[in-house]
């Protein structure tokens, strides 16, 4: 009943069905793992937290909890702790793409670039259409100076996924980068149709803007 509840957004009510469930089953795992994620979906992720890892106590070998776990604590910047539960995931599921590219993130933002890349290349081997990662693995290409690389991470991205506001963005700042204006400019521009609200993108395109010396539009952005 608490996953039929989450799924249709009623996520007080999936708490108050897994308590219900935990009441009468204390040891219950799978119960603490969705209940940790009710919690996420609330804004709540200390409490998510608490409950993956009761569930991780109860059942050390729960690939859900740890990939969960994993992701709850690369939101809160706890990116070594985060990396760890990702390594279980795959360590119990070497196919789980998903996991690969989670770790990825939380090795990239350790700092960790060139293992970050082989472990979005690992997603991308399980799963070669996965956007997600290439745009991750895009990121981290920029960020060793692989601009060229990074360019046509983003474009395989794009084509997979044309409406993918934040892979536009990204190959603009690439571009930005190898000082080709117009080409970012249309990226920017781009991203912003997709999302009206990206506010990244608006900032991106008045820089932009101003660069080409189109300093009214500029100030629109």
């Amino acid at each position: 009943l608490g996953n039929v509840l989450q799924d249709l957004g009623k996520l007080d009510d999936a708490v108050a069905s897994y308590h219900k469930a935990l009441a009468i089953k204390p040891d219950y795992a799978e119960a603490y793992n969705n209940l940790g994620g009710a919690l996420r979906d609330l804004g709540k992720l200390e409490d998510a937290v608490t409950n993956y890892q009761k569930a991780l106590t109860i059942k050390p070998d729960l690939a859900e909890a740890h990939d969960n776990l994993g992701t709850a604590l690369k939101v809160l910047g706890r990116h070594e702790e985060a990396a760890t539960h990702c390594q279980k995931t795959i360590n119990l599921k070497p196919d789980f793409a998903e996991a690969f590219n989670s770790l990825g993130t939380a090795l990239r933002r350790l700092g960790r670039l060139n293992e970050a890349v082989a472990n979005y290349h690992n997603a991308l081997t399980i799963k070669p259409n996965y956007a997600e990662a290439l745009n991750n693995l895009g990121n981290v290409l920029e960020q060793l100076g692989q601009l060229d690389e990074a360019v046509t991470s983003y474009n395989k991205a794009l084509d997979i996924k044309p409406d993918y506001a934040q892979a536009y963005n990204n190959l603009g700042i690439v571009f930005e980068l190898l000082n080709e204006i117009e080409k970012a400019n249309t990226c920017f521009e781009k991203a912003i149709k997709i999302d009206p609200n990206f506010a990244e993108a608006h900032n991106n395109l008045g820089i932009v803007f101003k660069e080409l010396g189109e300093y009214q539009k500029a100030m629109s952005c």
